[in-house]
């Protein structure tokens, strides 16, 4: 289902429009802001940054209440790389830090939901997110990748 929309969504290039600094700030501005309402735990700011077609938004809503309650997380936008506008759609390369002590949950299909929802990732991962713009103002939409972990970099190895 995933490949398809993301075909569906990719496939014309009548809207394509190309990727610039500005659209690729606005992504990275709807990015943190998620972030930023999941860190804060504010549930109606965190579905505000979500577009309004977002597949199993109910679902979603009802899995991050219920991680905001069992778990103290903080992400942190490593990377947003912009890599297609289709209008009124976009994607991106994600890379987020996700910070939690405990990562364990008794219900396995919790804990996949979580994984592959971005509620709870590896330490740091890598992965492709679409967002749609809506009413001026990009949101997300749909997670269309893997989570893929990545290893941090040693601070010698970053300097």
């Amino acid at each position: 289902m995933k490949t398809f929309f993301l075909f569906l969504v990719f496939s014309t290039t009548v809207l394509a429009a190309p990727i610039d600094k500005k659209t690729e700030e606005l992504i990275s501005g709807a990015m943190q802001y998620n972030f930023d309402a999941c860190n804060r735990e504010n549930i109606a700011e965190v579905m505000d940054s979500c577009a309004d077609e977002m597949p199993d938004r109910e679902k979603f809503q009802k899995e991050t209440e219920s991680v905001f309650k069992e778990k103290d997380i903080h992400y942190s936008l490593v990377e947003c790389e912009l890599l297609a506008v289709n209008l009124p759609y976009a994607k991106a390369r994600i890379v987020q830090d996700t910070h939690v002590l405990d990562r364990k949950t008794n219900d396995v299909d919790a804990a996949e939901y979580r994984n592959s929802s971005a509620l709870l990732p590896g330490e740091r991962v890598e992965y492709i997110n679409t967002f749609k713009k809506e009413k001026g103002k990009w949101k997300l939409l749909l997670i269309v990748s893997e989570m893929n972990v990545i290893k941090k970099k040693e601070k010698a190895e970053a300097q």
